[in-house]
């Protein structure tokens, strides 16, 4: 009896401490605490975006002399590397049996034009048909344009720089033999100079003709603007090309560098946002975690520019952010719809 008595104090006593036990279990599970997260104010500021391309510089303009006659090189006045102004000469080819074609041709057409003139006076007192006049008219027409064609081939035996620009390569010495149709020199134009650069699709649509630009080269920069936007894309990487012109009247910029072209772009309203308080959500959209009274929500945002330590960021929701307090601290323990106990950072 005593026994029994023993066993059933056990019992109890073990019922007791596991019903205590299992009741202190419930509870624990039963409360949930808040978590504390410090918040700020979004605030919108006052943003100019910059769109940046690299590309680099080039003459706008690279043409080869050619000589438009046959002859020898009688003169030489020119050197590799030296800058020339418009109208200098470069080379003479020898004029003298050009001089001779001219002075034949001169001949030739005094000729035809007095027979034509003889023809015409003959017509008019009925001693000529009009077919011989006619005659004496294209025989003095092609005198005429013989003599224009010797004249101009004497013209060009003064070969001379087109317009102001510097001479890159030479292809001919003194003395060398032309033919029609023969390199002379190479020349380029360095004022203005250009910048080339290629711009994506999104990027297109913010440029426009005589843009004010910025172009850092070799560390220096220089003001621009746009001078050239192709109306087509190229069909491999559907970029469009854009040209950015500089003044170069020193000359001091020259064709082949590497360039950066900055293009400010009008102001805006946005928000700037720390890169360490950017999330994903689970569908890897972009955003900020945010509360409103004291509930967490997920924002998606539109990243305007990346400025290496945060983002400049609308809202691609039409959210208005002033809604809204940005998580500054505990961002990474709470997740969208749980409540949070907030402390205003603005307030510490």
């Amino acid at each position: 009896m005593k026994i029994f008595l023993v066993i059933s104090s056990l019992f109890v006593i073990s019922f007791f401490f596991i019903t205590k036990d299992k009741g202190e279990e419930l509870k624990t599970v039963d409360v949930k605490l808040d978590k504390n997260v410090i918040v700020e104010k979004l605030k919108k500021e006052s943003f100019t975006k910059t769109l940046k391309f690299s590309g680099f510089s080039e003459a706008s303009r690279i043409v080869i002399i050619k000589s438009q006659v046959e002859g020898k090189i009688s003169s030489k006045s020119f050197e590799k590397g030296k800058f020339y102004k418009a109208g200098s000469q470069l080379v003479l080819v020898d004029p003298e049996d050009k001089i001779a074609k001219l002075k034949e041709m001169e001949a030739l057409l005094n000729q035809r034009k007095k027979e034509y003139a003889v023809a015409e006076q003959l017509f008019k007192k009925g001693f000529r048909s009009e077919v011989k006049l006619s005659e004496s008219r294209t025989n003095f027409e092609n005198a005429l344009a013989k003599y224009e064609k010797s004249q101009v081939e004497l013209n060009n035996t003064k070969i001379l720089i087109p317009f102001d620009s510097t001479i890159e390569d030479s292809f001919v010495e003194l003395g060398d033999y032309l033919k029609k149709g023969d390199n002379v020199a190479k020349i380029v134009d360095l004022d203005p100079i250009l910048i080339k650069i290629n711009v994506t699709e999104n990027d297109i649509k913010n440029l426009k003709l005589k843009q004010k630009t910025e172009i850092i080269i070799s560390d220096k920069s220089y003001e621009g603007s746009v001078s050239y936007i192709s109306k087509t894309s190229d069909p491999l990487t559907r970029n469009f090309k854009v040209e950015v012109q500089i003044d170069n009247q020193k000359k001091n910029i020259i064709s082949g560098l590497s360039s950066e072209v900055k293009i400010k772009l009008s102001k805006e309203d946005a928000y700037f946002i720390p890169s360490s308080l950017i999330s994903l959500d689970n569908e890897g959209k972009i955003g900020i975690k945010v509360v409103k009274e004291t509930k967490v929500k997920f924002l998606i945002i539109e990243i305007i520019s990346d400025t290496g330590n945060g983002y400049w960021v609308n809202s691609s929701e039409n959210e208005i952010l002033e809604d809204f307090m940005l998580i500054t601290q505990g961002h990474e323990y709470v997740t969208e719809g749980e409540n949070v106990i907030i402390e205003n950072l603005n307030d510490r």
